[in-house]
Formats: C-alpha cells, sequence, structure tokens
C-alpha cells in the first residue's frame, strides 16, 4: 500500500515538470540534436572549387561545427587528430554537425576526400 502511495505521489509531481529549459536563444540551442550547443557562427562550407570556407576556424568549447557540403559530390570528412569527427560521410548538398569539441587549446587538422581517395579539402579547426 506504501508502495502504490509512493508512486501516485512520484507519477503526479512528474505531470507537472518542464520536460526541457526554456530559451530564447535560438541560435545557441538546436532542437534537432537533442539540445547541445551550436551556432550557425561554427560553420564550414566545402565549396565547388575544392575549397573549404573558411578553412581555419576558432571555436569555444562545447560547441559543434556544421560542414555543409557544397562541393556537387560526396565526400568523407576525416580528422586524423580529433575525435569529434575522425570520419564523416557527407553527401552532396547535405549538411552535418560535429561532436562537440571540449578541450581548449587543441587543434584539428581535416581533410575531406571523394570517391576516388583525392584529397580535395584540407582545413583546421582550434578550440579556445
Amino acid at each position: 500500500m506504501i508502495a502504490l502511495g509512493v508512486l501516485l505521489v512520484a507519477g503526479g509531481c512528474a505531470r507537472n515538470s518542464p520536460n526541457a529549459p526554456a530559451t530564447s536563444d535560438a541560435a545557441a540551442l538546436s532542437s534537432d540534436d537533442g539540445g547541445a550547443l551550436t551556432s550557425s557562427a561554427y560553420a564550414v562550407t566545402l565549396n565547388s572549387n575544392n575549397t573549404a570556407t573558411p578553412s581555419t576556424l576558432a571555436v569555444a568549447p562545447g560547441y559543434k561545427v556544421l560542414f555543409t557540403n557544397n562541393s556537387g559530390r560526396s565526400v568523407a570528412v576525416h580528422s586524423y587528430n580529433c575525435s569529434e569527427f575522425t570520419y564523416m560521410s557527407l553527401n552532396a548538398g547535405y549538411s552535418k554537425n560535429t561532436l562537440p569539441f571540449s578541450t581548449s587549446g587543441k587543434a584539428c587538422d581535416y581533410f575531406a576526400y571523394d570517391a576516388n581517395y583525392q584529397k580535395i579539402f584540407v582545413g583546421r579547426i582550434t578550440v579556445n
């Protein structure tokens, strides 16, 4: 009987609890990735002329970088020295976030290659 009472009280309290923190900063929280920090300021675009814009980027700890593939072909983005995006497949016209960068002072070199394993994009992300 006591267990039933505790269960009813716990269930009643849970109905009034908010599901997630409210925020007015839509750029800081993204609903598609569970509320992890992300910002449109931290983005890299892979262009059709085989350049990445920007090729070097500084990010704050806890943030992700959004890679957008506008190159017109599928690529694989690879970093040999950062686990936030060791390997990321990216089809033409699509975007994908890295994992959040956590270690301040870290420098992440990356490159992207096409289906023929030709290295076509090279860049660096540093964590401030």
